[in-house]
């Protein structure tokens, strides 16, 4: 899910059949079975608290709590959900007996201001947790048993193989990164890394032997790498660094859940509830009552540091809570309170002892912005036409001049290419600007290449340099990639953007706009470093001190942590108090850093690509009340959905995005028209196919030249067709050891395909190949070392589901399946076909085994587009033009047809349907499909395969 890379997913859904079965077995206690999904499903189909309180008493692991629930419910729900949740409540007693100890679980569980709520907001509330908590706590066990798994059962030369893991390194310290170490990794013999899938940003750690327990790794993140060497940054790198050899191997990072789960407890939040500290529990009530410990988000100093703290400021002060909600009353651990400060961001130091907290300047503002539980009312509404109606209200703190500029436009008539004067952009885009300003929840669907990052750029900078919007925005996506062409979109137009999160996840021309660089460059720095150095001299004195002079060490110590953490907090509320938008991933916006920051509006790109939960990180976080103000979801739900790694996760509805689940629901929405990527030739099938015709081409076939190089067409046209399909009839599809496919020969033929572009010209940049397959990645990654000049960037290959949102300038496709029966598994997927073929902007170069393709059925990828169009109705249809509109008419998934090729009433699968059209194009023999190496080479290619 979240937490996988987006270029290294194991198969993107072909998991081993043995993946889900062992899951829970090898999870341990924590672990939510399929059953307890749909005992949460029965619980929000019921209507009943109980029912969902049972479910989440599953999630978090304690089979007793489970049993009471599920009794409970069974006198209180229908049969069908007491049956369900009695049956997940005997699994967990069942675990429990023979699990052992308890394992850390994330804590869904309602905060005791959830009391205050309304009963029937209180047993929604429940309901929708009730769903999730389940499926979050499935996908955390399924991650945490793969990668366990892998560590203790897979032998070396696999994981080698896999590129999850490099051996026989030699590390030195190589300088600094905004304040933390970079270590450099290369390998023993000074020669080339073999093939491995340690991406900038990952997750790792660093050991001699192994990472699992005794040996105690170093966690760092991927700065860089390059052929010979990978560089990290790390807050402690090992002492002995440069003694040895060394080990590194891919992490599992659960802060995504975490935040996931904080998010979904988020929704328990009253709006009528006063700022600040309050009654209620904090994290710390379940470890006090004896049950397991949740995960919670440790970001900042370590709990040496907060102990301190709070045994400076005395007991019974709770715990700030989420966003200022007011959880108080439990502190951590054995009752010793905790004086509700936000995990050290300023949060009314001292009201354990019922001093007075003074308001912020945050939450002064807060006053003049509406109560956020609209979010709540759009997720919890009872049918399609409820939401609808909760989506379609106006947008709060647009000014008259907004409303009536919207008004105006977002009728608008006529052809969607033409150009706005003024705004940049073309009338499709403007509409959908006017229709995020006209209500408060409102979904953007932007096909490949139409300029949803232009469109959101645009909308922030016509908010603050036109309109004066008063308020923060917050700019989310899914990728750090989408949130860098965010930000470089808004610095190109002059709006006053800064960037949260790892500064090593940040593309490096963007790198002076995060929140790190900035603060290295504020004048209050030198200040927060001398205090670091004079808390550092208490700490290393405290050990020499005895009796009362220990004491009062311990009290300047605290005092002095106090200080430090307040200076570093109002260095960051200057920063991003100057800032108009703030740009984050999801997981990133659950941080501490934006606790205290609430946001009029929040933009999420990539909101198809996110699962439920996820996407609710930003739409809750930083919040007084339940939730933003002001919401716009832009993404494609025709295109890649969320990527799941439990399939029973994925099938209890962790698969389907809210975004999705939105458009079904007839949210206000709307559709960008117009292509600026692709060759004509090269978008008309999916425009056809997939978007129902209606996706126009902004570019023509001169401004996409396809390459020098021989492609069919070219001899009777002079100018080649921008896509080849090399029919590879005699490849054979392999299955490697952990279950990913590959084929050999078609590797050949892409690595001879490679050769001929870089002979004309093409640099490695400008060249992507993509694969359904990580066996497949691999083996065209091994092959293609030898083709790539020495000491000279990288040729990225990588899956298909990690090159969403992403473009080349020659794409080559591999589809790696070849067998007489035309199975070709969740290659099927239709919206997997749309992402493979609209990623190439000049020329689209497909390899693969036409008869397989042409045999397949596509039984499962039109059931899915047909359930999605006709059962859910997507699309939207009414009248933008009134003061009720619910979008433009013209968003969805809708068939489409070529005459005497295409349609939506053809019996083959899209894939069948895609040979049969590339057949046929360009008025020639067997269209633009070529007939293996001898093909290629008659066509003009040397040196193939």
């Amino acid at each position: 899910m979240v937490a996988a890379e987006a270029a290294g997913g194991e198969g993107e859904g072909e998991a081993t059949a043995g993946a889900e079965a062992g899951a829970a077995e090898a999870a341990g206690p924590g672990t939510v079975t399929a059953a307890g999904a749909g005992a949460a499903a029965a619980a929000a189909t019921a209507g009943v608290a109980a029912t969902a309180r049972a479910a989440m008493a599953m999630a978090e692991g304690t089979a007793a709590a489970a049993e009471a629930e599920a009794a409970d419910a069974a006198g209180a729900a229908t049969a069908e959900a007491a049956g369900a949740a009695e049956a997940e409540a005997a699994g967990a007693a069942a675990t429990a007996e023979d699990g052992g100890g308890a394992r850390p679980t994330l804590d869904f569980s309602p905060p005791p201001s959830a009391a205050a709520l309304p009963d029937p907001v209180r047993r929604g509330v429940d309901a929708y947790v009730g769903r999730f908590a389940p499926l979050v706590q499935m996908e955390l066990e399924e991650e945490r048993r793969q990668v366990e798994a892998r560590l203790r059962s897979w032998p070396l030369p696999r994981l080698r193989s896999e590129g999850l893991v490099l051996t026989d390194l030699r590390g030195a310290v190589r300088g600094s990164y905004l304040g933390k170490a970079v270590v450099r990794l290369t390998a023993a013999d000074g020669g080339e890394l073999p093939y491995h899938r340690f991406t900038s940003g990952a997750l790792v750690t660093l050991c001699r032997r192994s990472p699992l327990p005794p040996e105690r790794p170093t966690e760092a993140l991927v700065l860089d790498r390059g052929r010979g060497e990978v560089r990290l940054v790390a807050d402690c790198p090992p002492r002995d660094l440069g003694e040895g050899l060394w080990r590194l191997d891919k992490g599992a990072d659960i802060t995504a859940y975490k935040r996931m789960a904080a998010a979904l407890r988020a929704l328990y939040k009253d709006p009528s509830a006063p700022p600040g500290g309050g009654a209620g529990a904090g994290p710390g009530a379940a470890a006090a009552a004896g049950g397991p410990a949740p995960l919670q988000d440790d970001d900042e100093e370590g709990d040496e540091e907060e102990e301190e703290e709070s045994a400076d400021q005395g007991g019974g002060g709770g715990y700030g809570g989420y966003g200022g909600g007011g959880y108080g009353g439990g502190g951590y651990g054995g009752g010793r309170g905790y004086g509700g400060r936000g995990r050290g961001r300023g949060r009314g130091r001292g009201q354990g002892r019922g001093q007075k907290r003074r308001r912020t300047a945050q939450e002064e503002e807060d006053d003049g912005l509406p109560p956020g539980s609209f979010l709540r009312d759009v997720l919890l509404a009872e049918g399609p036409e409820r939401t609808a109606a909760a989506a379609s209200e106006p947008a709060p703190q647009v000014s008259a001049a907004g409303l009536a500029w919207a008004a105006e436009h977002v009728g608008e008539v006529g052809d969607p290419r033409e150009e706005h004067a003024g705004m940049g952009l073309n009338r499709s885009q403007v509409r959908a600007v006017a229709l995020a300003l006209r209500h408060r929840l409102v979904l953007l669907q932007g096909p490949p290449g139409t300029g949803k990052t232009s469109t959101i750029t645009r909308l922030i900078r016509f908010l603050k340099h036109e309109l004066r919007y008063p308020h923060p925005i917050l700019a989310c996506a899914q990728s750090n990639v989408a949130v860098d062409n965010m930000l470089e979109g808004l610095v190109d137009v002059g709006v006053r953007a800064v960037r949260t999160g790892q500064p090593v996840k940040v593309r490096e021309s963007l790198r002076d706009a995060t929140l790190d660089a900035r603060i290295l460059d504020h004048p209050a720095r030198a200040g927060v470093e001398e205090q670091q150095a004079q808390l550092r001299d208490l700490r290393r004195r405290l050990p020499s001190l005895r009796g009362r002079d220990r004491g009062l060490g311990h009290r300047d110590v605290s005092l002095a942590t106090r200080r430090l953490k307040e200076s570093r907090a109002a260095m960051m509320a200057d920063i991003l108090s100057g800032a108009d938008v703030i740009c984050s991933t999801c997981v990133g916006a659950g941080g501490d850093v934006l606790e205290d920051v609430s946001f009029g509006l929040v933009i999420l790109d990539e909101g198809s690509q996110c699962c439920e939960p996820e996407a609710l990180i930003p739409l809750t976080k930083g919040c007084r009340h339940a939730g933003c103000r002001h919401a716009v979801l832009v993404g494609d739900h025709c295109q890649l959905p969320p990527v799941c790694q439990s399939q029973a996760a994925a099938a209890g509805g962790l698969g389907r995005s809210l975004f999705e689940r939105l458009m079904a629901a007839g949210v206000p929405a709307t559709m960008l028209q117009v292509q600026y990527r692709m060759h004509p030739t090269l978008s008309a099938f999916p425009s056809a196919r997939f978007y129902g015709g209606r996706l126009m081409d902004g570019v023509g076939p001169g401004q996409r030249p396809p390459p020098p190089v021989p492609l069919p067409g070219a001899a009777e046209q002079g100018v080649g067709q921008p896509v080849m399909f090399v029919d590879v009839a005699d490849g054979r599809e392999e299955v490697a050891q952990g279950g990913s496919k590959s084929n050999r020969a078609e590797a050949r033929v892409v690595v001879g395909l490679v050769r001929g572009l870089l002979r004309a010209g093409l640099g490695p940049a400008d060249i992507g190949v993509v694969t359904p397959y990580v066996a497949q990645v691999q083996l065209i990654s091994n092959l293609l070392m030898p083709a790539l000049p020495p000491g000279g960037p990288p040729l990225e290959v990588s899956s298909v589901d990690g090159y969403q949102g992403r473009e080349k300038e020659v794409m080559i496709f591999c589809t790696v399946r070849a067998n007489p029966s035309g199975s070709i598994g969740f290659l099927e997927d239709w919206r997997r076909l749309n992402v493979a073929i609209t990623r190439a902007r000049r020329a689209l170069l497909l390899v693969g085994n036409a008869a397989t393709l042409r045999a397949s059925s596509g039984s499962n990828s039109g059931r899915e587009r047909g359930g999605q169009r006709d059962s859910e109705g997507v699309g939207v249809s009414s009248s933008s033009g009134s003061a009720g509109g619910r979008g433009s008419g013209d968003a969805g998934c809708p068939d489409g047809g070529i005459p005497g090729v295409v349609g939506g009433g053809d019996s083959g699968g899209h894939w069948a349907a895609y040979v049969r059209w590339l057949e046929g194009l360009g008025g020639r023999e067997g269209g633009v499909v070529v007939r293996g190496e001898a093909g290629l080479e008659r066509l003009g290619w040397r040196g193939v395969g």
